[in-house]
């Protein structure tokens, strides 16, 4: 929104970037779900907000208008999902957004609509110079290396974590064992429980309900965990991941892999913290 709001300089074009974005995200499959698009839509207006305070797009105003704006997603997802979190923890959860937003939001969008004038690619900006400008590399070194850094970790991110090439019900049994294996839930129709189980986490909590799919134990079963393994790690596809003991996972009768209404696996941890809820598992890895 911050680079869309400094190029068009027109008042809500920041606030309509931000529904875009929103939108992407959310019929992208975003974890958020459709509260993503207001919160988008907050961050951009926040950004038009900032942007007229000044008819300068200098560095000082753009890095303010993308700290606050940035600052502001911690605080709507407090009111929206009425999240207990203590007031110096949701302090400092803003004020690192605020440092990212005046950095990634407000220094790179200021560099690089430097960088598009300076290459005359703005035609509205080239109009008001008779001569085309030489750019200044040097000037401009930070913020492509933060730009190639990023892809890179984009790439990197999407290939070998995300996993894109893998069906999303699909779950890789891997580390420590005689035989890797993958589940896949439709080979498991007929082989399943049914539990009731309650989430209940320092953020969200799901009422008591039933939850039918395979005992994680007995889907390890089929890869034969080493019997010097210790630890069972559970991956979801976004990186995020939690240890157990093996040795409890192999009991519990209360532990179990259910198909989500969104197609992916969600690890149903009764006995466990909601932290332990696994949503999206992609790997399980034994070590």
């Amino acid at each position: 929104p911050l680079l869309a709001r400094a190029i068009i300089r027109k008042f809500g074009s920041g606030t309509m970037t931000g529904l875009i974005k929103g939108l992407v995200e959310f019929l992208s499959g975003g974890t958020h779900g459709i509260v993503i698009v207001l919160i988008s839509l907050i961050e951009g207006l926040f950004v038009d907000v900032g942007m007229s305070m000044s008819s300068r797009r200098s560095l000082g105003v753009m890095a303010l208008s993308g700290a606050v704006a940035s600052a502001t997603n911690v605080f709507v997802f407090q009111a929206i999902y009425f999240a207990n979190i203590p007031v110096s923890l949701l302090l400092g959860m803003a004020g690192l957004a605020s440092i990212s937003g005046a950095f990634f939001g407000g220094y790179l969008a200021w560099d690089l609509q430097g960088l598009l004038r300076s290459s005359n690619l703005l035609v509205s900006v080239a109009r008001e110079s008779d001569r085309r400008k030489p750019i200044s590399w040097r000037r401009h070194v930070v913020t492509l290396l933060v730009i190639l850094a990023g892809l890179a970790g984009a790439t990197t991110y999407y290939v070998s974590v995300y996993d894109p090439f893998v069906a999303p019900d699909a779950v890789s049994i891997e580390g420590a064992v005689a035989q890797p294996y993958v589940y896949r839930p439709a080979e498991w129709d007929g082989h399943t429980v049914t539990i009731t189980a309650e989430l209940r986490g320092s953020t969200t909590t799901i009422p008591a309900r039933a939850y039918t799919g395979p005992l994680l134990h007995e889907i390890l079963a089929q890869a034969a965990p080493e019997a010097s393994a210790k630890t069972l790690r559970v991956v979801a596809s976004d990186g995020y991941a939690v240890d157990m003991d093996l040795g409890a996972v192999l009991l519990d009768d209360q532990l179990l892999l259910f198909l989500d209404e969104d197609g992916h696996e969600r690890l149903v941890a009764a006995a466990y913290d909601g932290s332990y809820w696994v949503q999206k598992v992609r790997r399980i890895v034994v070590l």
